[in-house]
C-alpha cells in the first residue's frame, strides 16, 4: 500500500513537472510576455537617464543612450547624425547644457508611450524644464524616439524633439 502511494506522489509529480516545463504552449506565451515586461523597463531607463543626463549636464551619460550611426531632428532647423554631432548639437544648442542654466528637468510618467516589437521600439516622452533658483518653468519640449536592441542593449536610433504645450 505504501509503495502504492509513493508511485501515485511520483506520478502526480511527473504530470506537474512536466506541465510547468513546458508541456503546453502557457510556458512560452509567459515567456514572452516577461520578455516584453523586461524590453518595456529597459526602454523606461533610457528616458529616465535621458532626464537625469540633462539635469546633471552629464553628456557622457547622456551619449551612453545613443546608438553609433543615431540621428537628432530639433523641429526642421538642426539635424545631427552620428554620435559626435549629436554631441556638439546638444553642447552647442541644448538648453540644459549651457553655462550659467540650472534646469530641472521633470517628465509626466502619465505622458510616457514605450511600443515593443521584437529588437524595435518607440518611446515618447515630455519634458518640464524648471528653473532651480526661480522653480518657474522655462521649458516644455517633448521627443519621438525609435529605440534598437543593439548588442544586448536598448538605444535611440532616432529621436525627434520639439516644443509642445503643457495639457492633462
Amino acid at each position: 500500500m505504501r509503495t502504492l502511494s509513493m508511485r501515485g506522489a511520483l506520478a502526480v509529480l511527473l504530470v506537474v513537472l512536466g506541465v510547468a516545463c513546458g508541456g503546453s504552449g502557457t510556458s512560452s506565451d509567459a515567456q514572452q510576455l516577461l520578455q516584453e515586461k523586461a524590453d518595456k523597463w529597459a526602454i523606461d531607463q533610457i528616458e529616465k537617464n535621458f532626464h537625469k543626463a540633462t539635469t546633471l549636464k552629464d553628456i557622457d551619460l547622456l551619449m551612453s543612450l545613443w546608438a553609433p550611426h543615431a540621428t537628432l531632428s530639433i523641429g526642421s532647423e538642426l539635424t545631427a547624425s552620428g554620435k559626435d554631432e549629436i554631441r556638439q548639437m546638444w553642447l552647442e544648442e541644448g538648453s540644459a547644457f549651457q553655462p550659467g542654466t540650472h534646469l530641472i528637468s521633470d517628465h509626466p510618467a502619465y505622458k510616457l508611450k514605450i511600443t515593443v516589437s521584437g529588437d524595435r521600439g518607440t518611446l515618447h516622452f515630455e519634458c518640464h524644464y524648471v528653473d532651480f533658483e526661480t522653480g518657474e518653468m522655462v521649458l516644455v519640449t517633448e521627443a519621438d524616439l525609435d529605440v534598437a536592441r543593439i548588442d544586448g542593449r536598448w538605444l535611440i536610433t532616432n529621436m525627434v524633439g520639439g516644443s509642445t504645450e503643457l495639457t492633462p
